[in-house]
């Protein structure tokens, strides 16, 4: 019978004897239930009361238990609070620590070093592009996921949704250079997919709209090299060609022949680094470097174009604008001699230290060949000596019949492993004397570019690749 029934039970019988019995007398405190004198002695009384003070007492406990329970509870809740106030505040700073570094802000920072306005819209409009087609992706990834597909399923149709083809990029940049005013839709059209130009004689009438000759522009012969006709044709004038009005005489670094363009085309050709305008009319293969001791034509200055490290002859005009827009110097002849003096010293001095550290590096890889050579004859004397040991007690156990087949076998073996161990000893040594050697190359090297430390011109230095010593001018 449950216990909860019995205690019931029991409470009802004590009840009536109460009630029932005339000198019977309760006295309830909080903390005890007692009998009067009359009923002390009785056992059914003591042992109901000795229920009811148990239940009590399991009353309390359990009332206690689920306050400690409900105590925890709201303990564990606030902690849980906390900690998730403290999270993400510390995500909060985790996001504003990170936010330098975030595509759009490296983007914006990159993109901020582009002075042309029109030039940064078309970055930005590639940067959204990009983002359009990474939300591509997400959406897909996350449709496959909620309608029960694979992760791996899931990742691919993130990938097919957010891939870019080639002819796709080219069409959108395409888009965006018309939209930013920095091309002609007719202009566009008249290539292909490719970027190559599409050869017909509608589309060079086209392009010679927009052109004095497209095949003079810089542009399109860098994006067109195989375009044999535009090359061939323009390279019948030489040097001493008169051009006609407006037109000079540029040289082409690319097929090492002459044209006759336009003035501004010409300023095209030196700022690409494709060629030049020469101040004489030498032959191509007598052809001296412009400098600024060079004699230009009439109208031309010599400057140093910063984009190609170049002298160039150009139009005093032209010379000016270009030094105020930072695309060009105008050096002085007499500084530019005492700097090729100065060049010329620090280049041979150049040589010099080259040839130091030639043969320095020389002297190292000599050396090591010679440590190789010497532990290889090591070896080779260690096998051998191996070799006559295991002859001799192979011979020794042919005439002293008293050896046994087992005794022979260990002794064999115990040369084997000596050999073994006389091998190890030679490689460590070997491996000690080679370190040993390139710790004093590394030492040698260090004195000397320690030597060129405080140098003003030259500098010692590891190579890009750090596996080697150059010298090269001081920056």
């Amino acid at each position: 019978m449950p216990k909860f029934l019995v205690f019931t039970l029991l409470l009802v019988l004590f009840s009536g004897v109460i009630i029932h019995t005339a000198h019977a007398q309760t006295v309830e405190t909080s903390e005890q239930t007692t009998l009067s004198e009359d009923l002390a002695n009785n056992p059914v009384a003591q042992d109901i009361l000795r229920k009811i003070e148990q239940t009590k007492k399991w009353i309390a406990e359990l009332e206690q238990r689920n306050y400690d329970s409900l105590e925890k509870q709201k303990e564990l809740e606030a902690k849980r609070a906390q900690s998730l106030a403290r999270l993400n505040q510390d995500l909060a700073e985790w996001e504003k620590l990170w936010e330098y570094y975030s595509p759009y802000n490296s983007f914006e920072r990159f993109v901020d070093k582009i002075s042309d306005s029109q030039v940064q819209d078309v970055f930005w409009d590639q940067f959204e592009f990009k983002e359009q087609k990474v939300n591509a992706g997400r959406d897909a990834l996350k449709k496959v996921l909620a309608d029960g597909g694979s992760r791996r399923d899931a990742l691919q149709a993130y990938l097919t949704a957010a891939e870019t083809k080639r002819i796709e990029l080219i069409e959108a940049n395409s888009q965006f250079n018309v939209n930013r005013n920095l091309a002609y839709y007719s202009q566009q059209i008249l290539f292909d997919k490719t970027g190559q130009f599409i050869d017909t004689p509608l589309t060079g009438e086209k392009l010679r709209e927009y052109y004095e000759d497209y095949r003079t522009n810089p542009a399109y012969l860098q994006a067109n090299p195989d375009d044999k006709v535009s090359w061939e044709d323009l390279g019948k004038t030489n040097a001493n060609t008169e051009c006609r009005d407006g037109n000079v005489v540029v040289y082409r670094f690319h097929a090492s022949d002459y044209v006759c363009v336009s003035v501004s085309t010409a300023e095209m050709w030196i700022r690409h680094g494709m060629g030049e305008i020469t101040g004489d009319s030498k032959n191509i293969f007598d052809r001296e470097e412009i400098t600024p001791l060079t004699k230009c034509n009439d109208g031309f200055i010599v400057v140093f174009t910063v984009e190609t490290k170049k002298y160039s002859c150009v139009l005093g005009d032209t010379a000016n604008n270009w030094v105020e827009q930072g695309l060009a110097e105008i050096h002085d002849p007499e500084d530019y001699i005492a700097s090729s003096i100065e060049n010329k010293e620090n280049s041979q001095r150049i040589d010099e230290v080259a040839l130091q550290i030639q043969d320095m590096r020389r002297d190292y890889e000599d050396k090591q060949i010679e440590i190789k050579n010497f532990y290889d004859k090591i070896y080779d004397e260690a096998l051998v000596q191996s070799k006559l040991e295991e002859k001799k007690v192979t011979l020794d156990y042919t005439q002293r019949p008293g050896m046994s087949k087992e005794e022979l076998s260990i002794t064999i073996a115990e040369i084997r492993e000596d050999y073994e161990d006389e091998k190890e000893k030679i490689l460590d040594d070997k491996i000690d004397d080679l370190n040993n050697l390139e710790k004093e190359f590394e030492n040698s090297m260090e004195e000397l570019i320690s030597l060129y430390e405080q140098d003003p011109y030259i500098e010692v230095r590891l190579n890009a690749a750090k596996i080697g010593y150059e010298v090269v001018l001081r920056k």
